[in-house]
């Protein structure tokens, strides 16, 4: 669990620290200092979040009900992003390590994305026993996409880190999308 908050630490706040100091001398020209100064604020928003959301795993208890972070973490998420968010959780669902931080982390991506990507006004989290596992399912109204599309066609980023962070624990990923039909994200981890 260390080395994967480790990770989590270099992959995100690192990264955008690093790119607010590179950036800092761009300032100084005044031709490019109006769209450097808002990447930069985008990039210390997201250091914030990030941070946020390692505070939120490292301060729980360990015993904490999975359905409360998923509801913290998306919350956050929907409230940054002025967006109506509807929870329909289970109650008293338990997660241990990697597999827990993953299920918070993937909620708040997705309504992240809901937020920054989808032009829909609220989201949906859904949260569920499926067997031996938790599903999770985030759900929009919003413009959609062509998930089929190249990725450099959309910004792909956050689908790809969720996906990832349920395949690391053993889980997966899968996304339903249509132009101007909404999106929805789930997750059985």
């Amino acid at each position: 669990e260390r080395r994967l908050i480790a990770q989590d630490l270099h992959d995100g706040l690192a990264q955008e620290l690093a790119y607010v100091g590179r950036a800092l001398p761009l300032l100084d020209d005044p031709a490019v200092a109006a769209g450097a100064r808002d990447r930069m604020q985008a990039a210390v928003a997201r250091a914030q979040d990030e941070s946020r959301r390692l505070i939120r795993v490292l301060t729980s208890a360990p015993d904490e009900p999975v359905d409360v972070l998923v509801a913290h973490a998306a919350r956050d998420a929907a409230e940054r992003w002025g967006i109506e968010l509807e929870l329909d959780l289970a109650q008293d669902l338990r997660a241990v390590g990697a597999r827990r931080e993953a299920i918070m982390r993937i909620a708040a991506e997705a309504v992240t994305n809901v937020g920054k990507h989808s032009g829909a006004d609220a989201a949906r989290v859904a949260l569920e026993r499926a067997g031996e596992r938790l599903r999770l399912r985030i759900s929009d109204d919003g413009h959609g996409f062509d998930p089929t599309a190249p990725a450099g066609d959309r910004h792909s980023f956050g689908l790809v880190s969720m996906r990832e962070r349920a395949v690391a624990v053993g889980g997966t990923l899968g996304v339903t999308s249509e132009p101007e039909e909404g999106t929805t994200i789930e997750a059985i981890l």
